[in-house]
């Protein structure tokens, strides 16, 4: 099979920092995480196919496009200490918050190794499904459109693991980790252009079998335990301390007005057509046929041949 694990760039924009103090109240944050149960699986929230399975990872998302979507988000999506970082991780005039979603994730093995969904200008998500963005990413062909955006990445889990592992230098070279943060601590750092993932979550007789959890599965919260429910009935439950409970916070980094407006005013924009176009173009040239799609809902025989080709690069 055909394949390529060409990053998005040669070299990551900034390195990952450490902020001291994230949170103006990171009381806050975990009333925030607590109130947002019932929790649906990371493939339901991305709108995968229906059906697919997932690691026991929940999602939901404070803010989305630049606009708070929860209810008391406001002060922590539109937070001062992030903005000031990034300006300065990221040598950027503007920044601009973007999205904030938390992860909630239970005792699980190393997650893979991945780089984040990138942002493109004119690939807006209604437009360009989430299951497209990552093989748009891996592949290389879209840097041009590329938009960079800072990540500030928080956690609240006091079990074992759970550290944040990273490869500075690429995925050919050493990791390094970062654990043990305080709840008002945050990394700043460049996850679109740098492999990262979450190391091993808590020990292997709490895993669940196989890793995975039906995609109709919910997240409650009882009480001071977090409840795993599937299709048939409870799967997991676990005591607050052992769940990972992440919060991700996504800004653009413009250098320069220039940059924001090119942005603003659709300069050098990319459509569906141009991206299945530039995709298609690129598998023709690696000698791979395939039928042009009739749509983007991720079912086409090009679709699955886009996720085969573009994937990340093996560590």
């Amino acid at each position: 099979m055909n394949k390529t694990s060409i990053q998005r760039s040669a070299t990551q924009l900034a390195p990952p920092r450490v902020l001291d103090h994230a949170y103006d109240d990171s009381d806050l944050v975990l009333d925030l995480i607590r109130r947002g149960a019932p929790y649906k699986s990371i493939t339901a929230v991305q709108k995968e196919p229906p059906g697919t399975p997932c690691a026991p990872w929940f999602r939901n998302f404070w803010a989305l496009g630049g606009k708070v979507l929860f209810e008391g988000a406001d002060a922590v999506f539109h937070n001062e200490n992030f903005i000031e970082a990034a300006q300065d991780v990221f040598s950027a005039q503007i920044v601009k918050p973007l999205a904030m979603m938390t992860n909630l994730n239970a005792p699980a093995p190393a997650a893979p190794a991945h780089l984040d969904l990138p942002f493109f200008r004119g690939a807006h998500r209604r437009e360009i499904p989430s299951w497209l963005l990552a093989p748009m990413g891996y592949s290389g062909l879209f840097q041009r459109w590329a938009i960079p955006v800072a990540s500030a990445i928080s956690w609240i889990y006091s079990g074992s693991g759970g550290a944040f592992e990273y490869w500075p230098a690429g995925p050919d070279q050493l990791s390094k980790r970062i654990e043990n943060l305080s709840a008002n601590q945050a990394v700043i750092a460049d996850n679109e252009y740098m492999y990262h993932r979450v190391d091993e979550i808590g020990a292997p007789a709490d895993y669940i079998p196989g890793n995975q959890v039906p995609y109709e599965s919910m997240l409650e919260l009882d009480g001071d335990s977090w409840v795993i429910r599937g299709p048939e009935g409870v799967i997991s439950s676990y005591p607050s301390a052992g769940m990972r409970l992440s919060v991700l916070w996504k800004a653009y980094c413009f250098a320069t007005e220039v940059e924001e407006q090119a942005h603003i005013n659709g300069t050098d924009n990319l459509t569906p057509a141009l991206v299945v176009s530039i995709f298609s173009d690129d598998m023709a040239r690696r000698g791979i046929k395939v039928d042009l799609p009739d749509d983007l809902d991720g079912h086409s025989g090009w679709a699955r041949k886009v996720v085969e080709t573009y994937q990340p690069a093996a560590l």
